[in-house]
């Protein structure tokens, strides 16, 4: 019998798509365990001056770093490539669990990576993609600043001279490849990559003291008189926010968030076990809705990966906005979710358990200045002006792009 060209092309193609799936389940895998053994590092670098050094070798190590690059880049294309959405949620989501300053670390790294596949050219992507694999540099997005923000001046000849600082600079001395964005002499926002180790700028710990997140290292940075050329330069001015990406990125950071939930839950169950209080009704009753909670938080977080991964498929306005509003509350609904665990914990453990050892009072600092994200009122009156606008049932009104 002859081989069937058709019958073996699409076993092939199985087959690959079957090795590409395994992929991305093993690196799941491997994120698990490394958030599971990132609990202890996160107790011992509760401070300004340290930084969750030993879980991001792990990471490098377990090529996660690499991960959201496409295959032909030598990732797995998780994240960046459709129909993997829920999948970087649900890595996000273990770091977070292991240790909010490690999520937040990575989703801003991932944050980087899209950014640089939406909108940076061929030969950027290939060159930053590069330096993620063979040196594991950690990128990040620093976009917050204050009343001396960045400026861009143009210097002609293709060269940029950059003026001011940015605060919330997450990672500083641990990420070296941060996007910088500031504003052009026309007021356009204009992303750039400054490669750290090449230039000099003033760092201002002093003004990171939180009650949480501390080894975020988010110091203030000047990159007055930091030089650049137009290969530092990413996509067109207003690039960055450019939506559904810019808003519907909220997902990410609600994903982390609800890391931390799940942890304080399951050390919750850990310290009501261990004092055999199970049996009390009132704790019981406590920690189910404990369960409703993070299991509302997963069910959101399904449903904004899959109206993204739709819009994705099909990037009709129309998908935009739905996507956009739906991101909107599952950023909403998480932060409250987060808000009633960390409230129905504290009632389970009581003042004992908000003493060290016990990690309840770390991961209710850390989680409490996490969920502090911009314009949390604007999102859920965005979705409020949405289904307002919208004449469609309810019925329709959140399945029609999901074909139900």
């Amino acid at each position: 019998m002859k081989n069937n060209p058709i019958v073996n092309s699409q076993a092939a193609a199985f087959a690959i798509a079957e090795s590409d799936a395994n992929a991305v389940q093993n690196s799941l895998r491997r994120a698990k365990q490394i958030a599971d053994d990132s609990m202890a590092e996160a107790a011992a670098t509760d401070s300004t001056d340290k930084f969750p050094f030993e879980t991001f070798e792990k990471i490098a190590a377990a090529k996660l770093l690499s991960a959201p690059l496409p295959r032909e880049f030598g990732g797995i294309g998780l994240g960046l490539e459709n129909g993997t959405t829920l999948e970087m949620l649900q890595l996000l989501k273990h770091f977070g669990r292991g240790n909010l300053v490690v999520g937040r670390v990575f989703e801003g790294h991932y944050n980087a990576l899209l950014l640089l596949k939406l909108f940076g050219l061929p030969e950027q992507f290939k060159k930053y993609a590069a330096e993620t694999i063979k040196e594991n540099k950690i990128f990040g997005v620093w976009n917050t600043e204050a009343g001396d923000g960045v400026k861009i001046e143009l210097l002609g000849g293709g060269k940029y001279r950059l003026r001011g600082a940015k605060t919330f600079a997450t990672g500083v001395d641990y990420v070296t490849r941060p996007f910088v964005n500031g504003a052009l002499p026309d007021g356009g926002w204009q992303m750039c990559v400054v490669p750290l180790e090449k230039v000099e700028t003033k760092i201002d710990a002093s003004w990171w003291q939180p009650m949480g997140m501390k080894s975020t290292r988010s110091f203030r940075v000047d990159f007055t008189g930091v030089e650049l050329t137009e290969n530092d330069l990413i996509g067109a001015a207003g690039d960055y926010y450019r939506q559904p990406y810019f808003s519907g990125g909220a997902i990410r950071f609600a994903a982390v968030q609800l890391g931390a939930a799940e942890a304080i839950f399951d050390e919750t169950r850990k310290y009501l076990r261990e004092l055999k209080r199970i049996s009390d009704p009132f704790q019981q009753m406590r920690l189910g809705e404990m369960a409703i909670h993070i299991e509302s938080g997963n069910l959101w977080l399904a449903g904004a990966a899959r109206r993204f991964d739709e819009y994705e498929k099909n990037p009709t306005g129309e998908a935009s906005e739905n996507f956009l509003a739906y991101a909107n509350m599952t950023r909403t609904a998480i932060g409250e979710i987060c808000e009633s665990v960390m409230n129905l914990c504290v009632k389970c453990v009581g003042a004992r358990g908000l003493n060290k050892p016990y990690p309840f009072e770390r991961i209710i600092r850390d989680l409490t200045i996490y969920l502090r994200q911009p314009a949390p009122d604007a999102s859920l009156a965005a979705v409020g002006g949405y289904v307002l606008e919208n004449i469609k049932p309810n019925d329709d009104l959140w399945r029609e792009s999901l074909n139900f």
